[in-house]
């Protein structure tokens, strides 16, 4: 996000505070989030792709929760003005194309008569088919869905083929396709949030939602780029709280130590830290260090700073998002890191991922109980190191920390305690050289596009061929 829209998300999220009577402000929540949405979305060289990729996320999202009502008309004549709403913003962003009115999408909307017919083709059919379906079915189907369109964004060589998918249609020169092409604001978190509901409405671990509360979930304005990924139930419960001048004090600190984390340390940083551009350009192991350790500072400052933003817009408004970071580079264990790094997504996998495959693998008793423990971790971690795309680098990546996490805790179930307890301020010192060092290290496969400028860059860091 520029400051401009830092910026404006600040002041939206500061009226919104101002709003006493806790009904109006939440539904007007769901316009203001909607609208932000469109007015966040980068714009991309493709005709009007702009404006339906924040539409496909939004009847997506009304899909979702259609699926889950066990009787859908009723639902929907029960939850009859959040889905006006819903669709009355929607047809007014299209309708924009018409009035020219400044800043609403970064580029012109579809024709009117386009934006109908399609909520028309894509709403009409499926609810019909939810009818005729098993909610499980439903669920099960719409799961599919979201893991279908993650790796579909999430693979370069699917999103080329997107790319030239959605040229074709729009008759554009196919020879500019691009995988960049596809920029989806925030889908990654949308999807999570969706992944959430429908995993949990599916095992039977989440009541039913109205439609308000599911679209001011899924299209919180302040956590919409960058998370946090709360859970439902937590945003539902804290979306009912009102405003207090202690919110409004300590939602303000968070913002000013987010804009000062972001642009000004990460932004500052950004001049100094390693790049794919300037890694080949870098022939001294000295200052290839320096260049790679201030990229490890950039990137937490950049993503925790745009947190705090999220957290502190939010509590303007008396919502409490839970924390993302916990003074990572701090900590003197990975399993510790991991812990207190992107934490709400750690903790996705760990309800997802993790303990589910560790509750199967301990069932059977033929498994050696290492086994147990490191195939949930690297499987995991491979999966979080494929949410940034999936790509080997991203892939050597999540295997990087799988296996480090799995020696931490071996280490940790052999150690004695005697010697902890002898030698504590020692052991503490040099796990964390050790976590600081693996956790900067493991930035270069995160950073360096292919596999071979990653491994000349480890080689270049330890003096090797130069």
């Amino acid at each position: 996000m520029t400051i401009s829209q830092v910026l404006l998300l600040i002041f939206l999220a500061f009226l919104c505070g101002r709003i006493k009577n806790l009904p109006i402000r939440n539904a007007l929540l769901l316009p203001i989030s909607l609208l932000i949405y469109y007015r966040f979305q980068t714009a991309t060289p493709i005709l009007f792709l702009d404006f339906w990729l924040p539409t496909l996320a939004i009847l997506l999202t009304l899909l979702v929760w259609i699926a889950s009502q066990s009787q859908i008309k009723i639902a929907l004549k029960e939850n009859a003005f959040p889905l006006i709403l819903v669709l009355l913003t929607l047809l007014a962003i299209s309708a924009n194309r018409y009035l020219n009115i400044c800043c609403l999408t970064p580029t012109r909307p579809p024709p009117l008569w386009t934006v109908v017919l399609t909520l028309l083709i894509l709403l009409v059919p499926s609810t019909l088919l939810f009818s005729k379906i098993s909610v499980r079915t439903r669920l099960g189907l719409l799961i599919f869905i979201a893991i279908t369109i993650f790796i579909a964004l999430k693979t370069p060589e699917l999103s080329l083929f997107l790319s030239k998918f959605f040229r074709w249609l729009n008759q554009q020169d196919l020879r500019f396709s691009s995988s960049n092409d596809v920029l989806w604001l925030g889908i990654s978190y949308i999807l999570f949030r969706l992944l959430h509901l429908l995993l949990d409405w599916r095992a039977g671990r989440l009541p039913v939602a109205n439609l308000e509360e599911i679209f001011n979930y899924i299209f919180f304005f302040p956590a919409l780029v960058a998370g946090p990924i709360a859970r439902f139930t937590q945003f539902r419960n804290e979306i009912s709280n009102t405003p207090q001048p202690l919110d409004t004090i300590e939602g303000s600190r968070r913002i000013l130590i987010g804009l000062f984390r972001k642009f000004v340390l990460a932004d500052s940083l950004a001049l100094l830290s390693l790049s794919s551009q300037n890694a080949s350009q870098i022939h001294s192991p000295l200052f290839l260090w320096m260049a790679l350790i201030a990229y490890s500072f950039r990137i937490y400052f950049d993503f925790s700073g745009y947190t705090d933003i999220a957290l502190g817009s939010a509590r303007l408004m008396g919502i409490r998002l839970p924390e993302n970071f916990n003074a990572p580079y701090f900590k003197s264990s990975l399993i510790h890191f991991w812990n207190s790094w992107h934490i709400t997504l750690a903790d996705w996998f760990r309800s997802y991922v993790f303990n589910p495959l560790t509750r199967k693998l301990r069932a059977s008793p033929a498994l050696p109980n290492w086994l147990t423990i490191f195939i949930p971790q690297l499987s995991t971690m491979l999966l979080i190191g494929l949410w940034h795309g999936i790509t080997p680098n991203f892939f050597l990546w999540g295997a990087w920390h799988g296996v480090g996490l799995f020696i931490n805790n071996r280490w940790n179930a052999l150690k004695k305690p005697s010697l902890l307890t002898r030698s504590e301020s020692l052991q503490k010192y040099l796990g964390w050289t050790l976590t600081f060092g693996y956790v900067t290290l493991g930035w270069v496969w995160f950073l360096m596009p292919t596999f071979a400028m990653a491994v000349e860059t480890f080689q270049k860091l330890f003096g090797i061929g130069i």
